[in-house]
């Protein structure tokens, strides 16, 4: 059986007005947006048939702390900090956040480069009680637990 083709003819406005209308949703139960889509319909009615205009830019939205968080995931990664965020308690920051916290209020203080600055934010966190540890790191310290192995076995 093929699928409903409905969603090319129509947009979700006309849907979930056609829904109400015949008693298969409660307007109680309408979506959250109905009512402000009502008030205020757009110009153009989008249709899944409405092409998107050829001489519009789509503009790259990115922010200086991006990178940094970036960067962040690519070195510690978040698998990797085996940190447990409670999503509940929006006040406290994630450990990444507060890396990225701290590399800008170093940047601030003066003049250092993003290398250093990332190192420094790095250690700032270490000495706060946060561990991160990132591959290369890791790597280092299983090479230096090997070779005492070589040199001390028991």
């Amino acid at each position: 059986m093929a699928g409903s083709r409905i969603d090319k003819f129509s947009n979700i406005f006309a849907r979930v007005e056609g829904m109400i209308r015949s008693g298969a949703m409660k307007y109680e139960d309408k979506p959250i947006w109905f009512n402000v889509y009502k008030a205020f319909p757009p110009k153009v009615n989008p249709t899944f048939t409405r092409k998107a205009p050829e001489n519009q830019q789509v503009v790259n939205i990115l922010y200086p702390e991006d990178l940094v968080r970036a960067k962040y995931y690519a070195v510690y990664g978040s698998k990797k900090s085996q940190e447990v965020v409670d999503l509940t308690e929006k006040e406290t920051p994630t450990q990444c956040q507060r890396f990225v916290d701290k590399y800008f209020e170093l940047k601030r203080s003066g003049r250092v480069s993003d290398e250093d600055l990332f190192r420094q934010a790095a250690n700032y966190m270490r000495t706060q009680g946060f561990k991160l540890e990132s591959e290369v790191e890791k790597k280092e310290q299983k090479e230096l637990h090997n070779m005492a192995q070589e040199m001390f076995p028991s």
